[in-house]
């Protein structure tokens, strides 16, 4: 049903427009209102013929893109058909004015009643729709599709069409143009002032924006006329657009795009200002209908041609080409918002499609334009360390992306050519190859990513004694050249003390300034692995550079690629010797490299990825012409012959998704196959996109793919058999952590690095002391740390690795007395702090003895109690004040003179612990020893 790729041309004009988002839809019954009751509808007891059918065993090849799922017969031609959101059901009008609803099951219900009119349009009131034309005809229906009321002062309708920012429609037809109020059911405007020649077959309203009015574009013939629906005018009449009549015509809003189709065979997308965006060629016949898809961003055609064809307008090219029978010439097509169900009809029957979506947009990179998508990389750790993916787009740029959300953490752009990448999460630091051998490291805490260091000509040079070569290998062997591949082999043996250095790295976040000292690290060890020409690998260290170690391999010829596997400690690399060599990997010592096997393959393959002791590697069929998978065990050196069916074009990527224990390869034909263990294709996955890279998420059956310079989403897990899925059940997922974007430094991004060589070629950049970024964008970086310290050891609760890395410190005497002491405070209440007894002390009685005697400590005692001894006073004393009213009198004048300044502080500062030691004052026996004094004196 899909034809195979055709030569089309296509004229394309940079479109400034709207990221394009492809959105999954998942096939199911809508939950809206049925429109009418039972008695007024009958089941139609014929069975939709056909339906494409797939079988479990034969059919295993999926196809992104629409697909027919039902064509039902009509022995009436259709007239009109729309989608109603309440009946949750395509509505068609026949020519002997039936009516029929399609549901999403599958089901086609024929309606009792009749309807005379030209076409049915869905109004934004609940339940109501508005039957319109032929002539001056304009009626308000029910859910049941009853007339409710008309309209006496209509005028010829020949379109009409549902405002997007209202509850309004607009009409237009012979001479007019008119503007309805459905609630009222009256014309609010009639336009016909220079339209009185004129008769409108097609329309589109574009919604009012804050520089523009609401508007309205009609067609007559080839003439485009432009209508002010908010001031009642005509603003202009395009008559150059197109050289012949104008068929289908429909307007973009999130494009702000008038999109034409005319008897040229041409589509058209017009700007703003009537400028040509883009031009598409491709039918063979007269374009019947336009419809535009705001959900997918994409804009379906129906020909004369027998075809259907799906645009990327934003992009400028055709995405799909589907083929109709030759007797079924789709006269218009149309479909619901969400994008997930289409119609067409013909004068045969109606059909209904599905667009299947096997990949989505994740993220829409921001690198140089038209540039592919070379490299993407996801980092291998699972929670709580959040997944991040490295992209390599274009020549030099390289952007950090989080795998949950797409967003853009952080971006690099390098001087030089960028050959591959790698990033090292635990340390947050990219290392990167260019074009001339040179390592980069970087600084990944700051948006944009800071260079640090570059190390040229690392591993390069004559053989020497300390590289285990012999007089004779050294004299015959190539001398080692450029670096040609780089990889990361991370080794983490102490995780709790990598996770907590990383979430001590992310308080520094936006930091330029990096300890060099903290990347060495004894325990977790992370080495740089290079594959050079002259068939030399090289280790060196991510702290310095320095060259742990040189080793020849591949008979002298250049390095391919490498790949880890840092859970079985082993490396592997290919060459263009036709060998793939198997390293044994010591992090620990300086010689940690060990050549155990090598394999001859036949061909120089430059992916290879291996499920435990089973290598894949792509291989090329002379006879067929094929690409496929040829697959050696390590264990046993035995290999197993392709199969043969495969690719038709080389490979562009090749990765293996170990909970699912497949492989998964892309090409140029674009496809991705999905290969067991056993090497047998068990899944075809056709895309409409050539895919420029390929890897594998970290968990599950997503995957990464290049497409066109951005990265999409794959899970093919849904695609595969039964027992297949069942296998992700047992696996352990952690909710996702949120990882938010690094704030932007604009002064630090419009610097230019500035490099300076030392006596070991080494550049680094000179150290920057001071913290570029506003103290509100630190702290919006500390709160968002706070966030992901706290998911991180809730995660960590829930696995089970949190350990106590102190242990209990011997108990003396000194902590015995006061671990008793803290017992005793937190059993009986007694303050921690109080050293004076606060309500005692302040007795207005008690206050006269010590004043007399010591003046000297009177304004201590007032700082610090007086207002407490006040409150106090009134409540438990207030017999004993009337008593002696003197020596209020005598003290009150002086003190109060100085304290009461200081009243309203240390009461604000003193407010709260009165009520904490008015329940601890109760039980102690001062009070009342106190009232014996008194009564003695």
């Amino acid at each position: 049903m899909v034809a195979p790729g055709e030569e089309m041309r296509t004229t394309t004009v940079l479109v400034p427009s709207p990221t394009l988002r492809l959105l999954s839809q998942e096939n199911g019954t809508s939950n809206g209102r049925t429109l009418g009751k039972q008695n007024l509808f009958k089941q139609d007891v014929k069975q939709a013929t056909g339906k494409v059918k797939h079988s479990e065993s034969k059919q295993h090849v999926f196809t992104h893109g629409l697909h027919r799922i039902q064509q039902f017969p009509c022995d009436s031609p259709v007239r009109y058909m729309m989608y109603s959101e309440a009946a949750a059901a395509f509505i068609s009008l026949h020519s002997d004015n039936t009516v029929c609803l399609y549901k999403d099951d599958g089901n086609k219900q024929t309606s009792i009643a009749q309807l005379p009119f030209m076409g049915l349009t869905a109004t934004k009131f609940p339940g109501s729709l508005v039957g319109w034309g032929p002539g001056p005809v304009f009626t308000l229906l029910d859910s049941e599709l009853r007339s409710m009321d008309a309209a006496h002062d209509a005028l010829d309708i020949r379109v009409c069409q549902a405002a997007e920012h209202s509850t309004e429609l607009v009409t237009a037809g012979e001479g007019n143009v008119c503007v309805w109020s459905v609630m009222l059911m009256r014309c609010k405007v009639k336009i016909q002032e220079e339209l009185q020649h004129s008769t409108f077959t097609q329309m589109a309203l574009a919604p009012p924006r804050s520089d523009r009015p609401h508007r309205a574009f009609v067609v007559c013939g080839q003439v485009v006329t432009l209508v002010d629906l908010d001031a009642g005018k005509v603003l202009e009449h395009k008559r150059d657009l197109c050289s012949r009549a104008i068929t289908a015509m429909v307007y973009c809003s999130q494009l702000d795009c008038l999109i034409t189709a005319s008897q040229e065979l041409s589509i058209r997308i017009w700007g703003p200002d009537w400028e040509l965006r883009v031009a598409f060629v491709g039918h063979n016949g007269m374009v019947n209908s336009l419809y535009y898809c705001s959900a997918l961003g994409m804009l379906l055609s129906a020909s004369v041609d027998c075809t259907i064809r799906c645009w990327n307008v934003e992009k400028g090219d055709v995405v799909e080409c589907v083929h109709t029978e030759q007797k079924n010439v789709a006269l218009c097509i149309g479909g619901t918002t969400k994008g997930d169900t289409f119609f067409s009809f013909s004068h045969q029957g109606v059909d209904v499609w599905t667009f299947k979506t096997l990949y989505t947009l994740h993220c829409k990179l921001k690198g140089d334009e038209g540039a592919p998508l070379r490299q993407i990389l996801a980092s291998p750790f699972p929670a709580p360390y959040p997944t991040r993916v490295l992209c390599v787009s274009g020549y030099s740029d390289i952007m950090l992306v989080a795998a949950e959300t797409g967003a853009v953490l952080t971006s690099f752009k390098a001087e030089q050519r960028i050959l591959c990448a790698d990033y090292c999460l635990q340390k947050e630091i990219l290392l990167a190859l260019t074009v001339t051998g040179t390592v980069l490291q970087a600084n990944t805490l700051t948006n944009p990513i800071t260079l640090m260091k570059e190390w040229k000509r690392r591993g390069q040079g004559p053989w020497k004694n300390t590289d285990h070569v012999t007089e004779d290998d050294a004299q015959n062997l190539p001398i080692p050249g450029p670096a040609f591949c780089l990889i990361l082999y991370s080794y983490v043996a102490e995780t709790q003390g990598a996770l907590e250095e990383w979430r001590s790295l992310q308080e520094e976040r936006g930091c330029s300034h990096r300890n060099e000292a903290a990347l060495d690290d004894a325990k977790n060890r992370f080495l740089i692995i290079l594959g050079q020409s002259g068939g030399c690998v090289s280790v060196l260290k991510i702290d310095n550079g320095k060259v742990l170690q040189r080793m020849p391999a591949h008979n002298g010829q250049r390095v391919t690629a490498l790949q880890v596997y840092p859970e079985n400690g082993y490396l592997l690399s290919t060459g263009e010797d036709m060998t793939v060599v198997v390293w044994k990997v010591n992090p620990y010592i300086q010689e940690c490299l060990t050549q155990q096997l090598s394999l001859h393959c036949g061909q120089s393959p430059v992916y290879l990825a291996a499920l435990g002791p089973k290598l894949a590697l792509p291989f090329h069929e002379p006879n067929s012409g094929t690409y496929n998978l040829m697959h050696f065990n390590l264990l046993n050196q035995s290999q197993k012959c392709p199969p043969k069916e495969g690719h038709s074009d080389p490979f562009t990527g090749l990765c293996v998704c170990p909970d699912l224990e497949v492989f998964v390869s892309s090409s140029l034909d674009g496809l991705v196959c999905i290969w067991n263990e056993e090497n047998h294709l068990i899944r075809m996955l056709q895309l409409n996109a050539v895919p420029e890279c390929l890897a594998y998420s970290g968990f599950g059956g997503e995957l990464f793919l290049g497409i066109g310079g951005d990265l999409y989403r794959m899970n093919c897990a849904k695609f595969l058999p039964h027992n297949f899925q069942q296998m992700l059940l047992y696996n352990y997922c952690a909710e996702p952590l949120p990882d938010m974007p690094i704030i932007e430094n604009q002064e630090n991004s419009s610097k230019k690095k500035n490099t300076s060589t030392d006596k070991d070629e080494e550049k680094e950049l000179p150290a920057i002391t001071s913290n570029l970024l506003l103290t509100e964008d630190k702290w919006r970086q500390k709160e968002y740390v706070s966030s992901v310290t706290s998911n991180m050891d809730l995660a960590a609760l829930l696995r089970g690795s949190v350990k106590c890395r102190k242990g209990k410190p011997p108990s003396t005497e000194e902590t015995k007395k006061e671990a008793f002491d803290r017992y005793m405070k937190i059993i009986y209440g007694l303050p921690p702090n109080i050293k004076v007894d606060l309500g005692d002390t302040f007795d207005p009685d008690k206050l006269e003895i010590p004043y007399d005697n010591k003046p000297c400590n009177l304004p201590t005692l007032q700082k610090k109690v007086h207002l407490d001894a006040k409150l106090k006073i009134p409540e438990e004393k207030a017999p004993t004040k009337s008593s002696k009213p003197k020596t209020p009198k005598k003290v009150k004048p002086r003190p109060v003179d100085k304290v009461k300044p200081k009243k309203p502080v240390i009461v604000e500062k003193y407010e709260e612990p009165p009520e904490i030691i008015s329940p601890i004052e109760q039980p102690k026996p001062p009070p009342p020893l106190w009232t014996l004094l008194w009564g003695l004196l």
